[in-house]
């Protein structure tokens, strides 16, 4: 193996201890030395890669980025509301499936608000609102839609269902996280935005009796 695959595969697995430990214990409580030790290599190897702790949260941050734009920079292209929410649902649930490291990170990240966390909510959200003002484009949302909330909706479900989590599980009686708690909130959530919640007025309306 050549020496610098071997250097970026030495980085790549510092990269995910940072990943898992700044998930686990936040960014603040996480040490350099706790990152190594997570990575079964020395301090000064992680220096080496990283030169600090603040350089090792930026490779983390351009990773999870990266990882989100793979998943949703591609625009739903479904025919119909219905078709473009179910992609959309599903590569929420693909994404937390395949990336539960990097589904808790986000949640940590944005509970401590720190300037990283904030700039990692912001592309978060252009992710969010890039889809939907491709879906307006293409005449699929309704004109009077706040899109600024609407990509705000789409952020705050799913992160704070992570957060959530434990309360979650409690209560619905099923990991949250499983292949069944996933498909339910799946579900759920695209008949919310899909439906709302309330019954259209139409609907309740009653026929009028026929004299």
């Amino acid at each position: 193996m050549a020496t610098g695959e071997a250097d970026l595969t030495a980085a790549a697995r510092i990269r995910d201890a940072a990943l898992r430990q700044f998930a686990a214990r936040g960014v603040a409580a996480t040490s350099i030395r706790d990152v190594a030790k997570a990575a079964s290599v020395s301090p000064g190897l992680v220096q080496h890669h990283f030169h600090s702790k603040a350089g090792l949260r930026r490779a983390v941050e351009e990773f999870v980025v990266r990882r989100a734009i793979e998943a949703f920079g591609q625009p739903a292209d479904g025919e119909s509301p219905a078709e473009s929410a179910a992609q959309i649902g599903a590569r929420i649930s693909a994404f937390i499936r395949a990336n539960p490291a990097i589904f808790a990170y986000i949640g940590r990240s944005l509970l401590e608000a720190d300037a990283a966390g904030l700039a990692l909510f912001e592309r978060l959200l252009v992710l969010a609102r890039a889809q939907l003002d491709r879906l307006r484009r293409r005449g699929l949302l309704r004109s009077d839609l706040d899109l600024d909330w609407a990509a705000l909706h789409v952020i705050l479900i799913d992160v704070g269902a992570y957060l959530l989590e434990p309360a979650l599980t409690r209560h619905l009686g099923e990991p949250l996280l499983s292949e069944q708690g996933l498909q339910r909130m799946e579900k759920a959530t695209d008949a919310l935005f899909l439906k709302g919640i309330y019954r259209s007025e139409t609907s309740r309306r009653q026929p009028r009796r026929r004299r």
